[in-house]
């Protein structure tokens, strides 16, 4: 009897016929095939701001191509499992070879044809027809053997998964899930496939006690290592084609071989229980598994970027912190050198108040009226010393202001080559990371190369003279000094002289005119008041002239750090700002995904605690045992019969690809 699957309109594989009465689409799954194509074209928009594997790209597309495609069933399993066999079984016909060795490194495609026919394709692909009507609307591939000696064999089947619509995974009852069956069934599942077990040859085990064990240790180890319950098909595919092949010479034989077989469960599943609107919603299901995984897997690079990129802002932030702590301490230094030169600037007003006293007096009058002899001695008196003292002190605050910029260019090259040479940004996801880390890293480099040159370059003597005359000049400026003068404390002393000079000068002027007998006390009251005045006002102009030469040269040198830092800094959070915005769409697209996935029907979408209730139960009856170790490799007593037995999977197959004609894309 047909039993009829699932075909889109406009998709029938028998040439001049119209699609099978039943097959037209509802407006409810028309809508939901629109949804899914308008979210795999969000994800592919948004894909393409990544510099994306080719790989994915394809899929993508693919994926959205596969929505109007007739069903797939993909057969996987490792070689002599009995994959080849198992389809044969289904046909009921010797259309797969079978073979004792993993020979056949191609894919097998079965569709419908009208008469047996084999084709190759020009990428290796063997296209079988066969006039089974369940082909009619269902495309079948039989794929190489997942530990195959050949690695390409595994490419090849892992390149067809997801493509496909349901993958039955084919193990041997004689070496139940292998640690190879698990690592491809893990793969599997991340594409969001529907999986199906099938445990081949039980005909090899004694009783139906070894079948329930087999079946019990593959459904345990599945659930317990990948964490779900897929339905489980104990089968002899080869007492199947016995069966089948008896037709209706010995029905009793027929029917024992195939009760026997216990295939009858596995075909209702495949061609009654797995009705129309169910292969509807695997089809759906399909192209959203793999666009959940393409999302998935950007969504990763896009979270591991932006974990670099956090890292990378604390560390532009964390240069801006010890800047603005670096700037702090140097204006807190700053301040205790200010002070010492206030100091050495207050001990001359003493001496300069103690001299008033000793020379504005009636006994010094004549002296008063010799201009050098007075000047002579204030600078004996007042100021000697003076001069090397605040030079002295400059000198330590310049060659400290140099020595402070010298350490935080090398503190910041340090800590910029320590972020250079961190290894963690390998990780990142294939060549889609690539791009990224390739510009990342050549801004690093090059910032690394650029405060290094500078510390290279630092001449500590050229910087610390530049200063100095920066410093001296404006001061200079402001102390109307003679223009011989050379160093700050030369200025100070000579600015000091000229102020006393002026002073005494103004009270001799006094005492020619007759009054200074009445009023010479006052006056030398006045000459302090105004000596002290104009001291403290040069001491105050001073101050603030090498505080904004400071704040100049402390402004210079951030400037030049963040300068240098610059084209990192802005990579980073321009990136930072554009992949934020990444990471929103991508979580828009997977929360909308998985609203679709609800719709469709599939208990994956639903909460965890809400999955158990949902799931549906499938499996075959299995047979209680004793509580006892079990995994992938746990050791299983089964009883093996030792009897002939048709084993897979992949016998050479001749053909020559230029002989053949190519058929339509699959």
């Amino acid at each position: 009897m047909s039993r009829r699957l699932f075909q889109l309109p406009g998709r029938s594989r028998r040439d001049g016929q119209e699609p099978a009465a039943g097959t037209l689409l509802t407006d409810q799954q028309h809508t939901l095939i629109e949804n899914e194509l308008g979210l795999l074209g969000r994800l592919s928009d948004t894909r393409a701001r990544y510099p994306a594997s080719e790989d994915d790209q394809a899929a993508v597309r693919r994926a959205a191509e596969h929505l109007t495609a007739l069903f797939l069933l993909v057969v996987v399993g490792e070689f002599n499992a009995g994959k080849s066999a198992f389809i044969n079984a289904l046909t009921g016909a010797e259309i797969m070879p079978e073979g004792v060795t993993p020979t056949t490194s191609v894919i097998n495609v079965l569709r419908y044809g009208p008469e047996p026919a084999v084709t190759m394709q020009s990428d290796g692909v063997i296209v079988r027809d066969y006039p089974a009507d369940f082909l009619d609307e269902i495309t079948v591939v039989d794929t190489p053997g997942t530990n195959a000696i050949i690695r390409e064999h595994e490419q090849l089947t892992q390149e067809f998964v997801p493509r496909s619509d349901m993958v039955l995974f084919v193990t041997s009852a004689d070496r139940p899930f292998t640690e190879s069956e698990r690592e491809f069934m893990e793969t599997i599942q991340d594409w969001g496939k529907k999986i199906v077990v099938i445990i081949n040859k039980i005909d090899l085990l004694r009783d139906e006690a070894g079948v329930a064990q087999v079946t019990q240790f593959v459904s345990e180890n599945i659930e317990r290592l990948l964490g779900f319950s897929p339905e489980i098909f104990p089968v002899s595919s080869l007492l199947a084609q016995q069966a089948k092949a008896l037709g209706e010479r010995n029905p009793e034989e027929r029917t024992r071989l195939w009760e026997t077989s216990r295939f009858g469960p596995l075909e209702d599943y495949v061609f009654t229980t797995l009705d129309q609107e169910g292969r509807i919603r695997l089809k759906l299901l399909s192209p959203l598994g793999v666009g959940e995984r393409i999302n998935e897997k950007y969504r990763q690079i896009t979270d591991e970027r932006l974990t670099v990129l956090r890292d990378d802002l604390a560390t532009i932030d964390n240069i801006d912190r010890q800047l603005v702590a670096y700037q702090e301490d140097m204006r807190r230094q700053f301040g205790y050198h200010l002070t010492r030169v206030e100091n050495i600037i207050a001990r001359m007003l003493q001496r300069g108040d103690a001299f008033f006293e000793e020379t504005i007096r009636l006994g010094r009058v004549f002296d008063l009226l010799n201009k050098d002899k007075i000047r002579g001695e204030f600078e004996r008196q007042v100021v000697s010393g003076t001069e090397t003292q605040i030079d002295s002190v400059v000198d330590e605050l310049i060659d400290w202001m140099v020595d402070q910029d010298l350490k935080i260019w090398k503190s910041v090259t340090d800590y910029i080559d320590r972020r250079r040479l961190t290894q963690y940004e390998e990780g990142l996801i294939g060549e889609v990371g690539g791009q990224f880390r390739y510009d990342r890293r050549a801004l690093l480099e090059s910032v690394a190369k650029r405060t290094q040159e500078e510390v290279e370059r630092y001449d500590l003597d050229a910087e610390a003279s530049q200063l100095a005359d920066s410093v001296r000049n404006a001061v200079a400026t402001v102390a109307v000094a003679e223009a011989g003068a050379v160093g700050l404390g030369a200025l100070v002393v000579a600015a000091a002289s000229t102020i006393a000079v002026d002073v005494t000068g103004i009270i001799a002027a006094s005492l020619l005119a007759g009054l200074g007998l009445f009023v010479l006390p006052n006056k030398r009251r006045q000459a302090k008041r105004d000596f002290h005045a104009k001291a403290e006002e040069l001491e105050q102009r001073l101050v603030q002239v090498m505080g904004e030469q400071f704040e100049h040269e402390l402004a210079r040198s951030m400037d030049r750090v963040r300068e240098a830092i610059s084209p990192y800094t802005r990579f980073v959070r321009s990136q930072y700002e554009h992949l934020g915005g990444m990471r929103d769409e991508l979580s828009a697209v997977e929360n909308d995904m998985r609203a679709l996935r609800h719709q469709i029907g599939d208990e994956r979408a639903l909460p965890p605690g809400e999955r158990a209730a949902a799931m549906p139960n499938f499996a075959s009856p299995r047979a209680a045992l004793s509580p006892g170790e079990s995994g992938s490799d746990a050791i299983v007593d089964i009883d093996i019969v030792d009897q002939p037995h048709s084993v897979d999977d992949d016998r050479p197959t001749e053909l020559e690809p230029d002989d053949v004609s190519r058929p339509e894309d699959i």
